[in-house]
């Protein structure tokens, strides 16, 4: 797939797992040259005047603690980052986002093909990609990290999986695109209440109970994980600065304002689609 040296680790970087063939099909569809797009991102990195954070998250399992990644972006646009979540399409993620606007609607096959993340990043600084493509754990961290680090301006690249990564490689992929690239495991061992039964306002809103005070504290924990690459936040600083964002409802705020903006792109198609 690759003819520069240095680009062939993009497609082997995973322990014991290679670029498939089908997604290799798939980037050849969003990128005429794939090959010239990496490079060239890598040459206007430097120039950048934007540095976005990139989160590629693997697929969300129902009660899994990991859910509280979904929440990351919303932190880090408070702390006037730009940031692109990545994750697949799930239930659970779903039954959070449809919470505030039909998110269902956004990310249907019919219109996930002519969405334009830039108009929305653009205004908000914020763009979740929220992906549903059948592929394997594998292929989503490949096709995720090579469509990041086409972005001139993603500098920071977050990979939450518990997949063996070939670090040796990773570094060698961090030194040649000059980004930073973290992975950060899933805590698939730690279980919160499935989904559907989440009341999001009592998570979000300054009221809670012993129950949902508890879930404010494990996500917030959870998220300090990330944020303390940040800056320079240590992991008391960042979790008591993200639990004080769920507390103060700075984080629903963030996330109603997305939801607003991009329920009124679904509903005027021409604001956001082209």
């Amino acid at each position: 797939m690759f003819i520069t040296t240095q680009l062939k680790t993009l497609s082997e970087f995973v322990d014991e797992k290679t670029l498939s063939a089908k997604t290799q099909n798939i980037l050849e569809l969003y990128y005429l040259n794939l090959e010239a797009t990496l490079l060239r991102a890598k040459v206007l990195r430097e120039f950048s005047k934007t540095q976005s954070y990139s989160i590629i998250q693997s697929k969300i399992l129902p009660e899994q603690a990991s859910l509280a990644y979904l929440f990351a972006p919303f932190i880090l646009s408070n702390l006037n980052k730009t940031v692109i979540y990545t994750t697949a399409t799930s239930p659970t993620v779903m039954n959070v986002l449809n919470h505030y606007y039909r998110a269902d609607q956004q990310y249907s096959s019919e219109q996930k093909q002519n969405l334009n993340p830039n108009k929305v990043l653009d205004a908000l600084n914020i763009f979740l990609d929220i992906q549903n493509l059948a592929l394997s754990d594998s292929d989503f961290i490949y096709f995720n990290l090579i469509k990041a680090l086409c972005r001139a301006d993603v500098s920071t690249i977050f990979l939450i999986t518990d997949l063996k990564l070939d670090h040796h490689k990773v570094l060698e992929i961090e030194s040649f695109f000059n980004v930073r690239i973290i992975q950060i495991k899933t805590f698939a061992e730690q279980y919160i209440p499935d989904s559907s039964t989440l009341n999001i306002n009592h998570l979000l809103f300054k009221n809670k109970n012993a129950l949902y005070s508890d879930l404010c504290s494990q996500f917030s924990q959870i998220n300090a994980q990330l944020l303390q690459h940040c800056d320079q936040y240590n992991f008391d600083q960042a979790k008591h600065l993200i639990e004080d964002m769920f507390y103060s409802e700075h984080i629903v705020e963030k996330l109603s304002v997305y939801s607003e903006y991009m329920q009124t792109c679904l509903q005027h198609e021409k604001a956001l689609f082209v």
